[in-house]
């Protein structure tokens, strides 16, 4: 099949301000030369990134990705902008802190599927319909979608609902390559949710992807057209292990996250 072309492309990356979202908008910019237009919630951030990058290679904005208002103004300033967007990443995403249902807040629960899972949704009804073709949507799930475990229920449950629609999306849409990417650990800000100790810290370190890489890897892999992209050795090995072992791997990492003593799984 042949490579998707991102050179001098227009792009929409949510998740912009920071993370696997703001090193995917950089290389965009650096080593494809395309226009970014980055979505995210820090104001600050999202200056920093466009004073380093240039105003006229990455237009930003903070704006609620759950709000479907918000798309819908969006595809309207692309159609009166008269260009067309090539590529669409989602990459906007929170992680609740790690607990069991029953000691759950209700509103995190809410929040995690309108963020993780609604809020591609909506960029996806809007933004697709006035995409250039031959273009890429990516959406950013994760590792907790290939196999479940104890402690993440909302969010492993908010990732595996992106995983199952951006399946089912790559076969509405055939003029466009519609990709989804599993990443394990990667050392970004999704953890400051969490309350953990240095020694949590140091291990989740440890686990953890650099961004910078993972970013790579995720847009070699979009440039090849790949529809399935998981990424990280966490997650590989997770992959492995529930196709491999169905009924025992998810019993496995959950005894493992009780058995860690960790502060960070207090509540699991």
């Amino acid at each position: 099949m042949k490579k998707l072309n991102l050179k001098g492309k227009i792009a929409i990356v949510t998740g912009a301000s920071s993370g696997i979202g703001k090193e995917i908008a950089t290389l965009l910019v650096k080593k494809y030369g395309c226009i970014v237009y980055g979505i995210g919630r820090n104001l600050p951030r999202l200056d920093l990134l466009r004073e380093e990058l240039g105003p006229e290679n990455f237009l930003c904005a903070v704006m609620d990705v759950c709000d479907k208002s918000s798309w819908e103004k969006m595809a309207s300033y692309f159609t009166n902008w008269n260009t067309l967007p090539t590529v669409l990443i989602n990459c906007a995403g929170m992680l609740p802190k790690f607990s069991s249902v029953e000691n759950a807040e209700t509103e995190g629960i809410e929040d995690v599927m309108s963020v993780n899972y609604l809020s591609a949704v909506y960029a996806c009804k809007y933004i697709m319909p006035i995409m250039e073709k031959g273009g890429a949507v990516v959406n950013i799930s994760s590792a907790s979608a290939l196999c479940p475990f104890a402690g993440v229920a909302a969010y492993s449950a908010s990732k595996a609902a992106l995983e199952r629609f951006t399946e089912a999306l790559s076969f509405e849409r055939r003029d466009l390559r519609v990709s989804c990417v599993m990443p394990g650990f990667v050392k970004t800000n999704i953890m400051k949710n969490q309350e953990t100790t240095e020694k949590d810290k140091g291990l989740i370190n440890f686990f953890s992807a650099d961004a910078k890489k993972t970013a790579k890897k995720i847009l070699r892999r979009v440039v090849r057209r790949k529809r399935r992209i998981v990424v990280g050795t966490d997650a590989h090995f997770m992959s492995f292990m529930f196709r491999a072992f169905p009924r025992f791997a998810p019993r496995f990492f959950s005894w493992v996250i009780k058995k860690s003593g960790l502060n960070l799984f207090k509540n699991v």
